[in-house]
């Protein structure tokens, strides 16, 4: 019975471990994705109170894309697009209460774009390369 209690705990244990080190990487993954989406669109930091509200990777070993989408107050993202340098000297097109600003990419990218819909404040950013 002893032995057994034993068991279950070291497999308990190790269970915990793992999952810790999927949460670590994620976090670490979650980081990456935001630093390179900034440099690939030449994007200055995201505003103070921006809430990201998802983050996703795609690709293969020919290609990788970054999907970004958040949201803050007004204020913030207009003052964030001027501050950037990618947006910052764009006239974006204007459909409805979308802002589309087509980036020129850096660091490697062959696309970069920022989508800004005015109506939920809510910005996309969408950066590949291929």
């Amino acid at each position: 019975m002893i032995k057994s209690k034993k068991i279950y705990a070291i497999f308990g244990f190790i269970i915990l471990l793992f999952s810790l080190s999927v949460l670590l990487v994620k976090q670490h993954d979650r980081k990456e994705i935001i630093r390179v989406a900034q440099e690939w669109a030449n994007l200055s930091p995201f505003p103070e109170n921006a809430n990201i509200t998802s983050i996703e990777k795609q690709g293969s070993a020919f290609s990788r894309e970054f999907q970004i989408k958040f949201t803050a107050p007004e204020k913030e993202i207009r003052k964030w697009l001027s501050d950037s340098p990618g947006t910052s000297s764009i006239t974006p097109e204007v459909n409805g209460g979308i802002e589309k600003y087509s980036v020129k990419p850096a660091g490697g990218a062959q696309f970069a774009e920022v989508i800004y819909n005015t109506k939920k404040n809510e910005v996309f950013i969408r950066v590949y390369w291929s």
